[in-house]
């Protein structure tokens, strides 16, 4: 009678006689036994269907817990709890089936697919299964065992056993988020423990693997925790070797242990726009974004599912966001020069919105104890407002003349920085007194600052791609410049015990620094440009926004300090910005925004690198001479670098080009430059849409035609012309000896012309534009083949011709590569596997390769189908499956065959992928003895 009797006063919910039975292993003749002498304090009550049992009064549990009022019957809820816990995981022990417990006929389908799903789950699921899945951790967290070696074993047992089990229970009843909690739960709870290690690392890797599956697409369908993510898991983490060796034809990946992963991933969701900015609740409850967009997006923290729905926050792009220090309110900041204030639970708006900057507000922070908020704008001015009734505190500090670009009150609150241009100036918010400052050390904007909880430092990331850490007591800097990242520093953050600093980059990586020796301790990847990081406030885990339009959330790493998670290869590790095939098919030169070229051998079964360095600036153009012998790269910063191929040696260069004096960072980026190795002439636009010709390191020529920037040059195989594509879609063609206008289009596209090629013969001439389409033209009367070839969704950066001319391949912003049949202006193939930019493509001499760089970093080769060619892959199934925005592997019926992981995706080869060159090496699926679909029970075998 007690045991049932405890078991009511501790059960986290009420539960049915049977299902008291099943959870304490006893019969449903035996617990209506005891609760019949009972019956005057519990209460049976009629719900879903079966009657549940709880106390008849609220106070009962209380008399209960405390043994002077109730005496022998009083229940040690400390004991009880952890004899719950432990009856939980026996429960789910002694379940059969321990696998596919609904029968689930095929791994083609959602779950939600499967007919009679529903019934099925009531079914095979009783209530006390259920709740042993609910509620083994809060079980656990509450009890305190005899024993804690018990305790510990009773958990490893648990997830090295019946995890994916627990899994499928709580996915096929929808509270699979539910296990996300339970997982953080239990690995808090060990950190209690001492000396169990080995159950640590299992308990963190079971949290990476549950929380992937949960926050993912892959949880659509319940088969695929062992088809799709037993299959990816990396062997050497605890949960494969557990469970992998119970399988038995799992799809293969090959490369899987080669493979860089980035297993810090916990969550990666989708914003629907640009991340701009993220924050974290200081109770740990929430993540907020602000988005290009204009929202506010508010998630719980554990579940990253969206708790509101997003708040239509301002009327241009959400640039900075705060939570306050008692997480009630979320504060977001615009282009739009205002600042609006939030309900963090409802959305509704309490403040706003508040108006006194002249241009973008950048940063917000609030005091430590709530009553201020700093605004730091571009109008080179912080304002500080008062929280209580949102008035601005005094006039504006700043001298207006200076851009601010990042406020934040130290720890105390009796300071406050302000990053101004390449300065910081500490001042006394209320006084209004800078009390130090500037202090001086940039070279670049100062783009963010953080204090460290000592409140004597103070850490900074600029433009110059460097961190600075500075004594605030003596105004002066301690360490730094910190180098690693090629590209702006974007955010710095750093964790509530402050031995770590989080840096993010625009070079679409997050670096975590040792505050101690000022080490890089981790790097991780993005997919796109990182905006923002923070931490979250357990110090454990890791918030970021990208413009790829993903919040993610990270594991920070158990790793010795010191010891650097960085994976090395002989690869790109930025932007992929051009490609180049030599005229014997058998090398491809790159360039990249990581400033070097790199020389690809094809002629082995496996690419060979030789890296070229020298460039100070992104190379934004590659080629070879004739014979192959000789490389020219031409970089950002207008030089032109030639080397001698086989020993990687720099012959000479050229430059810096004078473009009339007008150099724009951003347009520079883009700056297009075409170099004649034969007669060492170089034709280039500018920003003010002149071309120049300069040959032997001299200005030939100076052309004027165009009214608006140039973004793309290409010059006829024969060295007589070349063509022009500026902004606003004018297209041009000029005589290459004296510069005469050959013909002139003012509107050949809608929009911007980024690319132009000729084909072979010098008849044909390609431009793609960012109106997405691309158009053909006839060189000798100017005039346009048909109508504008459509397909792509973004818009066309790349366009080149195969040798034989029957060929176009395109690439674009929406990430695909197109080829297309010259004669019929028909796409015959759509080439999908890069998760960045298409930047850069090109045909190899004999047109039966296509070779492509992205802004993923990666380059890739594909066989190029012809027409015919294109009809055959339709109809062979181990060709004819893609990759679909949320990650699964369908073929032509549209089965799920795979779903992969977002850190492997970049890193797999395609379908029609001959070659890969990638840091994180490659990895490619064998799906054909799978046992997937209707064969799917076969590939796991339980205990």
């Amino acid at each position: 009678m007690q045991l049932v009797l405890h078991a009511v006063v501790c059960a986290q919910e009420p539960l049915t006689v049977c299902a008291l039975a099943g959870l304490l292993n006893l019969t449903s003749a035996r617990v209506n036994a005891a609760l019949k002498p009972l019956w005057s304090i519990l209460r049976v009550s009629n719900s879903d269907v079966e009657d549940r049992v709880s106390t008849l009064h609220a106070s009962f549990p209380d008399y209960m817990l405390n043994s002077s009022r109730s005496g022998s019957f009083a229940c040690d809820a400390n004991a009880h709890n952890a004899t719950l816990a432990k009856l939980c995981f026996e429960r789910i022990e002694r379940h059969i089936p321990q696998f596919n417990i609904c029968n689930l006929p095929s791994s083609y389908l959602f779950d939600t697919e499967v007919t009679g799903i529903d019934e099925d789950v009531k079914r095979h699921v009783p209530l006390d299964l259920l709740y042993a899945c609910q509620y083994w951790a809060a079980h656990l967290e509450l009890g305190a065992w005899q024993n804690q070696e018990d305790q510990v074993d009773s958990l490893h047992g648990f997830l090295s056993e019946r995890l994916l089990l627990w899994m499928e229970v709580l996915n096929l009843t929808g509270r699979i988020d539910k296990g996300v909690i339970q997982v953080n739960k239990a690995t808090s709870w060990l950190q209690t423990k001492h000396h169990h290690e080995n159950t640590m690392l299992l308990a963190r890797d079971a949290r990476r693997f549950v929380t992937l599956f949960a926050t993912s697409p892959v949880s659509k369908s319940t088969p695929h925790i062992y088809v799709s993510m037993l299959a990816s898991w990396p062997p050497a983490q605890p949960i494969a070797h557990c469970y992998t060796h119970r399988s038995a034809g799992l799809v293969l990946v090959k490369g899987l242990e080669a493979t860089e992963r980035q297993l810090s991933l916990l969550t990666m969701t989708p914003a629907g726009s640009q991340v701009r900015c993220v924050a974290c609740s200081p109770n740990g409850a929430y993540i907020t974004a602000g988005t290009a967009d204009k929202r506010v997006l508010i998630w719980d923290a554990v579940t990253c599912q969206l708790t509101i729905d997003p708040i239509q926050a301002h009327t241009n792009a959400v640039t900075a966001i705060a939570i306050s220090p008692d997480s009630t309110q979320v504060c977001s900041a615009s282009n739009d020069w205002t600042i609006c204030v939030w309900d963090i639970q409802s959305g509704a708006g309490i403040a706003g919105p508040l108006k006194a900057h002249s241009s973008r507000v950048w940063s917000v922070d609030y005091s430590p104890d709530g009553r201020w908020l700093s605004s730091g704008s571009y109008d080179g001015t912080v304002c500080i407002w008062s929280t209580s009734d949102w008035r601005m505190k005094g006039e504006p500090l700043g001298n207006r003349d200076d851009r601010v670009m990042s406020v934040a009150f130290s720890p105390s609150g009796t300071l406050l920085a302000a990053a101004s241009e390449s300065d910081i100036y500490l001042w006394d918010p209320f006084a209004g007194q800078i009390i130090s400052g500037p202090l001086k050390g940039h070279t670049g904007l100062i783009r963010t600052l953080t204090f460290l909880p000592d409140e004597r430092h103070i850490v900074s990331g600029s433009f110059d791609c460097t961190i600075f850490v500075w004594d605030v007591t003596h105004a002066k800097l301690v360490a730094g410049p910190l180098r690693g990242h090629s590209e702006t520093v974007s955010a710095v953050a750093v964790s509530p015990d402050g031995r770590l600093l989080v840096s993010a980059s625009v070079d679409g990586t997050m670096r975590t620094w040792n505050t101690s020796t000022w080490q890089t301790h981790s790097v991780f990847r993005h997919t796109g440009v990182v905006r923002s990081v923070r931490f979250l406030p357990d110090g454990s885990r890791l918030v970021s926004g990208s413009i790829d339009g993903n919040m993610r959330t990270w594991e920070v790493p158990d790793v010795p300090i010191g010891q650097v998670m960085d994976g090395q290869s002989l690869a790109h590790e930025d932007w992929v910005r051009c490609v180049s095939f030599s005229s014997c098919g058998s090398y491809i030169v790159s360039g990249s925004s990581d400033l070097t070229v790199r020389v690809w051998n094809m002629q082995a079964g496996q690419p060979t690198c030789t890296t070229l360095t020298g460039h100070n600036a992104y190379v934004l153009s590659v080629g070879f001479s004739l014979d192959s012998s000789h490389i020219y790269s031409v970089s950002m910063d207008r030089m032109v670098y030639v080397w001698e191929r086989r020993s990687g040696k720099l012959e000479y260069t050229i430059g810096p080009i004078d473009t009339d004096g007008d150099y724009d960072p951003w347009y520079q980026e883009f700056w297009p430059a075409v170099f004649l190795y034969d007669n060492k002439r170089v034709v280039c636009g500018s920003r003010s849409g002149r071309i120049y010709v300069w040959k032997d390191g001299k200005q030939t020529h100076e052309l004027t035609g165009h009214d608006k920037a140039v973004y793309s040059i290409a010059v006829s195989p024969d060295g007589l012309t070349f063509a022009s594509g500026a902004d606003g879609g004018k297209l041009m063609m000029w005589d290459a000896s004296t510069g005469a206008q050959l013909r002139s289009v003012s509107e050949a596209h809608a929009d911007c012309i980024y690319s132009i090629a000729y084909s072979h013969d010098g008849a044909l001439l390609a431009s793609g534009s960012y109106d997405m389409t691309i158009r053909l033209w006839n060189t000798h009367t100017g005039q346009p083949i048909g109508d504008p070839l459509r397909g792509h969704g973004g818009g066309v950066r790349c366009v080149a011709f195969s040798s034989q001319g029957d060929k176009l391949v395109s690439g674009s912003d929406d990430r695909t590569i197109r080829i297309w049949d010259v004669e019929s202006r028909t796409s015959i193939a759509v080439l999908e596997g890069h998760t960045g930019y298409v930047l850069s493509v090109t045909f190899s001499p004999n047109g039966a390769y296509a070779v492509s760089g992205s802004a993923d970093t990666m380059i890739r080769v594909w066989n190029a189908p012809t027409s015919s060619s294109a009809h055959d892959i339709q109809q062979s199934r181990s060709l004819n499956w893609k990759i679909d925005k949320d990650g699964w592997v369908r073929d032509s019926r549209d089965h799920l065959l795979f779903w992969v992981p977002p850190d492997l995706r970049g890193a797999l080869l395609m379908p029609q992928n001959t070659m890969l060159m990638s840091r994180q090496c490659k990895a490619e699926l064998e799906l054909t003895n799978a046992k997937i679909g209707n064969e799917w029970e076969a590939c796991y075998r339980p205990l």
